[in-house]
């Protein structure tokens, strides 16, 4: 990741700053436009823009969320970066979409790439507005429409194999159990049952160490006192967390209550978005290659482009691997 120092120059910020955005500190009184403008910096040091030609076609790009909501999420505002930065090396305009916006614009693009979690009803509409469509984050062959994911059931069964060869046989999970933005349906997370799978083999499942809301930071830190006071001794040693954005609520909480992060908890979280090298102390997190996700999304789109025929959807699946730091053993 980037220094604080070379994020908080693009971003035309105190290092300060930028420390805290990563880390969420609603305390701090700063616009919505200069958290996007830190989170974007985090980003882009990361990319070299290539010299302009003449534009290919314009793309829709779809995101779930709002944009008050994806500034809360350093993953799908990273990935969604990804995709204009990537669209824009490849020479092609874009029109962005945040959820509550129109769609009608879609119709008049060469294609979509559409980013999120969407209801069965919302990708109907966005396959009827433009059949030119690719969805990064979630599988939807089931809708006949192309995808792009990242791999869940081999991550979390590396981070278990590793927590239970530490010694760990308390562990726990921390998930997400959100509905789409348009409240039409549960969106389930197959990671949920990959955990309860693998520990179920090893005869290490508790059903109490589950547990699950919103995936805010603030729900992160509730989950984490909840558990607490609910389980108190007996609350995991080892825990599994679905995402970085809860992951940094969870260590608030831990550091505000004198809990020693890894001795009493260690902590395996899910994305290494931004966040994660920047939080105290600097989070374990399995790696998702978001840009290889996304530059995969690109390609299965220009390849609609140029063809006229029809052919059957695909989903391809994008391996991650793990970096451990300070917050486990």
């Amino acid at each position: 990741m980037a220094s604080l120092k070379e994020i908080a120059k693009r971003a035309k910020v105190s290092v300060s700053t930028v420390s805290r955005v990563l880390n969420y500190d609603d305390t701090l009184a700063v616009t919505e436009e200069t958290r996007l403008r830190v989170f974007r910096a985090a980003e882009d040091v990361h990319y070299q823009k290539k010299s302009r030609k003449e534009p290919k076609g314009k793309i829709g790009v779809v995101t779930w969320y709002t944009q008050a909501q994806e500034v809360k999420n350093a993953y799908y505002l990273s990935l969604r970066v990804m995709v204009e930065d990537a669209l824009e090396a490849e020479n092609f305009n874009k029109v962005t979409l945040y959820y509550g916006q129109s769609w009608a614009e879609l119709e008049t693009c060469a294609g979509v790439i559409a980013i999120g979690h969407f209801s069965h009803k919302q990708r109907a509409v966005l396959k009827e507005l433009n059949p030119k469509l690719v969805i990064i984050g979630e599988n939807t062959l089931r809708d006949g429409i192309s995808s792009v994911v990242t791999d869940n059931e081999f991550s979390i069964e590396s981070v278990l194999a590793n927590f239970i060869a530490h010694g760990h046989t308390n562990i726990g999970i921390m998930i997400g159990n959100g509905r789409t933005n348009d409240d039409q349906e549960k969106i389930y997370d197959p990671r949920l049952g990959a955990f309860r799978r693998f520990l179920k083999s090893k005869q290490l499942y508790r059903p109490q160490n589950v547990f699950q809301g919103r995936i805010t930071p603030e729900k992160g830190y509730q989950m984490a006192a909840k558990g607490f006071d609910r389980l108190q001794d007996e609350f995991p040693s080892a825990l599994f967390i679905a995402s970085d954005t809860l992951a940094v609520g969870v260590l608030r909480y831990l550091h505000e209550h004198h809990i020693q992060v890894p001795d009493r908890v260690s902590i395996v979280s899910f994305n290494d978005s931004v966040t994660a090298a920047a939080t105290v102390p600097s989070l374990s997190s399995i790696r998702v290659y978001s840009d290889l996700m996304t530059q995969q999304g690109i390609n299965m789109l220009k390849h609609m482009l140029v063809t006229n025929e029809t052919v059957p959807a695909v989903c391809l699946t994008v391996g991650t691997s793990v970096a451990y730091r300070e917050s486990s053993n």
